[in-house]
């Protein structure tokens, strides 16, 4: 498979932190480091269109083995949970009037809520998506949406949660269909720390949305886009890059019944993990979609300007129309 590489350069050594930084990184194990020493990575390629390459001595893909597409049992999983959505009414019982719906909450961060507020747009009406659909924005751009406030379920984020729902006039049993989108505002970015802690904190908040919403079917993940320019640690690169890379492991763990990440029978304690479209790219088209993100396409390095947020719902739509699993609830049948 020929990969193309990416010239983009991320340079890390002469970033001006933000004055509420600090200029060095705290690990778990109280061991410090210097942003100076982090890995100066100059090949930085899409997870998709890495494949079966390697970065830093681990496999691309969106899913093991260099794949982007599910397969085995968890395609097989995926797609008899994608068939098991339904729509419910607000008990969470299957119904055939009005009454039922099919319930996609957004939860996380100011991107994800854009994305969410514009695919709302798209979706409502549409003559290609189930009618049944109820799309509820929950995302919090203030700054108590973060994957720390999301895992811990006495958070006050979960007040906005609760407030979204009843706002739609629908409960936390009708949810069957989750898109999360946010970070954990975390200084530390070096490999494969970053990763990881994400992954960890993505299956936490896994198990609390269990918890949560009993009808809970699937989780969606898009990783974070490409960003640009002096901003918070958490959000510059090669940050959102990594993060991607934990959603990708969080995922491979429930495929691999990790303990902690099981989502079906009677050991469920966690919902499936999918992805949807995923959102990383650099400003030459990838290979695998010819999808690209340049910094002309966002207002401030990390959200989206009309016209790029017009082009990544687009995609995330087109995904949910297209794909063999989600297409199964989101399209019109």
């Amino acid at each position: 498979m020929q990969i193309k590489i990416s010239a983009t350069i991320i340079v890390l050594l002469s970033l001006v932190a933000c004055s509420k930084e600090s200029s060095t990184d705290t690990l778990q194990t109280g061991a410090s480091i210097s942003n100076a020493s982090l890995d100066n990575d100059n090949a930085i390629i899409p997870l998709n269109d890495l494949g079966t390459g390697t970065f830093k001595g681990y496999t691309g893909g969106l899913y093991p083995g260099g794949a982007n597409e599910p397969s085995g049992q968890y395609a097989d999983d995926l797609l008899a949970t994608s068939q098991g959505i339904v729509p419910i009414d607000t008990t969470g019982k299957p119904v055939v009037s009005k009454l039922g719906k099919v319930v996609f909450l957004s939860l996380g961060g100011s991107t994800g809520g854009h994305n969410m507020k514009l695919l709302k747009t798209k979706t409502l009406g549409n003559p290609l998506t189930n009618p049944r659909l109820q799309l509820l924005n929950a995302n919090n751009g203030s700054g108590n949406s973060g994957l720390l406030s999301i895992m811990n379920p006495n958070n006050s984020y979960w007040n906005k949660v609760s407030q979204t729902i009843k706002g739609g006039k629908s409960s936390f049993r009708q949810v069957q269909v989750l898109y999360l989108e946010t970070d954990d505002s975390s200084r530390n970015i070096s490999w494969p720390y970053r990763p990881n802690l994400i992954k960890s904190d993505l299956q936490t908040c896994l198990r609390i949305f269990k918890q949560k919403f009993p009808n809970l079917k699937v989780v969606y993940v898009l990783g974070r886009t490409k960003t640009f320019g002096s901003i918070a640690t958490w959000n510059r690169e090669p940050s959102p890059y990594y993060f991607g890379w934990g959603c990708k492991w969080a995922i491979e763990d429930q495929i691999n019944n990790v303990p902690g990440t099981e989502y079906k029978d009677s050991n469920a304690v966690s919902p499936m993990l999918a992805w949807g479209f995923y959102q990383w790219a650099d400003s030459l088209p990838r290979t695998t979609d010819g999808f690209s993100w340049r910094s002309s396409q966002t207002a401030d390095g990390l959200h989206a300007n009309e016209a790029g947020q017009d082009s990544l719902t687009t995609r995330f739509q087109n995904f949910l129309l297209t794909d063999p699993y989600a297409s199964i609830w989101y399209a019109k049948h």
